[in-house]
């Protein structure tokens, strides 16, 4: 299957987008599940509302990058392909129900690290215990298919498919660019004869055969070919 590279937004985003969303995700259920100070939990809280509140425009422009450079039906997949695919998707619907109702659960103003507050949406206890019980449970299952997608990543390189390296930002180096002469089992004169480089049309003259002087009773001191007269 021959795959599109990736854009150097959809990288950027990406990995944006990964470091926020795991850092919400575990420091979340953290504090949470564990037993913390009252004011280390009051911190947790507050940071993540207003991260993750920030991060609700740059999930709609991932989104848009992701189906309109990255999305491409002309490729032919298998039906693994396609089923990776759909839940790869799968997984902007879920963080997008995260994200709605982390908004529509607030019972007061979301303060976005003291810089400005949005008003909350929702006044009504029954719907706000509503939107925080479909919160929780769409963390929970976005946290478990990112579980599955770095399984599915770690699985790929194993078997060689560099995927991390798609998604690096690593320049691709000039050797991998030349032409693999030895992978051909060729050499380099192969290469050099089949190159569009100009040939030199330029004959080379033999040298002229050296006949020794014929043996004289007087020989001159000097041979008769370095004999300058």
């Amino acid at each position: 299957m021959k795959t599109s590279d990736y854009s150097i937004s959809q990288k950027l985003l990406h990995w944006v987008s990964a470091v926020i969303i795991l850092w919400s995700l575990l420091s979340g259920f953290y504090v949470a599940v564990f037993t913390v100070p009252a004011s280390v939990k009051a911190w947790v809280g507050f940071f993540n509302v207003s991260l993750t509140t920030l991060y609700i425009p740059v999930f709609v422009l991932r989104v848009y990058c992701s189906f309109s450079h990255g999305l491409d039906f002309s490729i032919r997949r298998s039906l693994q392909e396609y089923m990776a695919l759909l839940v790869h998707k799968a997984m902007y619907l879920v963080l997008a129900v995260v994200l709605v109702t982390g908004v529509l659960m607030m019972d007061r103003p979301i303060n976005v690290f003291n810089l400005f507050s949005i008003a909350s949406f929702e006044s009504d206890p029954a719907a706000i215990a509503w939107y925080t019980q479909v919160h929780v449970g769409s963390c929970a299952l976005l946290l478990l298919m990112l579980v599955l997608h770095i399984g599915a990543v770690v699985l790929h390189e194993r078997r060689g498919k560099r995927v991390m390296a798609r998604m690096s930002f690593k320049v691709q180096s000039l050797e991998t660019t030349r032409p693999q002469v030895r992978a051909r089992g060729g050499n380099l004169a192969s290469f050099n004869a089949t190159s569009n480089a100009p040939s030199n049309n330029a004959t080379i003259k033999a040298p002229i055969p050296f006949h020794p002087a014929k043996c004289q009773k007087n020989p001159p001191a000097v041979p008769a070919i370095l004999d300058p007269a």
